[in-house]
């Protein structure tokens, strides 16, 4: 079990998150929301503040936080909006140009996100392969000293104005042992963004769907080893699934701030809501949500940065706080009665924001299967 006595040097990091998010994020938020425009102006201040690319090395130009930091961050961030951390977040690839990319890769990507020269995107999903990932069409055929790249790939955050993206393609057999990954510069030709895709929430982060039409790359953009980049790409799911429970964290637990705060003031029949049983049992109940889901966030952080393979861990954590953030999200719109409903008050944007945590980074059945498998030794 994690000790949650957090370092000063953590305290100071949720601090810093929290204030930025407040102070900067918290009044635009739902502009942003509502028109879908990428709010360059947050992001840029967060780049100044060091907020953007924490994952990177120091040698890098990063902040190099570990894992319990990052999900520090990222609460705080998704306790005020969870859809503008998925617009500020822009190192998307960087885990695996860290670990397997050349010193050029890294010298190129990692030093260009952090400092905010350059805005990244991961490449995986096709339109009929999501959670199949070994499934994957997109192809990387060799020709020379370049592969020509040829395929699909769509719910692609930062899509439309990223600079490049880290492509998953196949350049073998069948299955997991025949998938490759590249550094793709969105200005090669052959590349175009198909079509941009309108979502329910988390609209202040562009998506879109990318078309690959002989894309030709030099073989220095292959990150890795041929082959191998399936296997590359799983060593970091344990990390982004604790990543995606901390941020749905982070809404359950911003939910469960405003609805304490709106019971106290609001009024019906004379008296104040939590004056109510009912909604004191409601609000019991979204409060133990949270501290479970907060006590299995950071008990698979920890593991990550102890340097364990959290899976079973790491699944539970992002079933249950997806699941959850869904509940008291819910809960808070009902607790909010009619206002509840209107764009007026916070908790109705995230509500919406709380559906793709069940299905980004392997959806809640996929998580199921591995816990059950992990736990059945299937």
């Amino acid at each position: 079990m994690v000790d949650f006595s957090f370092t000063e040097e953590q305290r100071a990091i949720r601090r810093t998150a929290r204030e930025f998010a407040e102070t900067e994020i918290a009044p635009v938020a739902r502009e942003h929301e509502d028109s879908g425009e990428w709010p360059r102006e947050v992001w840029e201040k967060a780049v100044e503040t060091g907020l953007v690319g924490g994952t990177i090395p120091e040698a890098y130009g990063g902040a190099g936080l570990s894992q319990v930091e990052t999900c520090l961050f990222m609460e705080e961030i998704c306790r005020v909006d969870a859809g503008m951390l998925a617009a500020i977040g822009t190192e998307f690839g960087t885990r695996m140009i860290r670990e397997y990319g050349t010193e050029e890769q890294k010298k190129r990507i990692l030093c260009g996100v952090a400092d905010g020269d350059l805005i990244g995107a991961l490449g995986n999903t096709e339109p009929n392969h999501g959670s199949n990932a070994a499934g994957i069409e997109t192809s990387a055929r060799k020709d020379g000293d370049e592969y020509v790249i040829d395929g699909v790939k769509t719910f692609i955050t930062h899509g439309t104005i990223a600079d490049y993206v880290l492509t998953m393609a196949r350049t073998g057999d069948e299955g997991h042992g025949g998938i490759s990954a590249f550094i793709v510069e969105t200005d090669r030709d052959g590349f175009e963004v198909e079509t941009e895709i309108h979502k329910m929430g988390w609209n202040a982060s562009e998506t879109a769907q990318l078309r690959y039409d002989g894309v030709r790359v030099p073989e220095a953009n292959l990150v890795g080893y041929e082959n191998m980049g399936f296997y590359q790409l799983m060593e970091f799911f344990e990390e982004e699934r604790v990543g995606i429970a901390a941020q749905a964290l982070g809404i359950a637990q911003g939910c469960l701030e405003h609805t304490v705060e709106y019971v106290k003031q609001r009024e019906q029949f004379d008296r104040e809501l939590r004056g109510f049983q009912a909604v004191q049992h409601k609000v019991a109940d979204m409060g133990v949500k949270v501290e479970c889901a907060r006590r299995l966030v950071y008990d698979a952080a920890q593991q990550v940065d102890d340097g364990e393979k959290p899976t079973k861990l790491a699944s539970m954590a992002k079933l249950y706080a997806s699941e959850i953030a869904e509940e008291v999200a819910s809960d808070a719109v009902q607790l909010h009665g009619g206002n509840g409903y209107t764009r007026d008050y916070p908790v109705e944007r995230q509500f919406r924001h709380t559906k793709i945590y069940q299905i980004g980074e392997g959806a809640s059945e996929i998580q199921r299967n591995i816990i059950a498998k992990e736990l059945l030794d299937l």
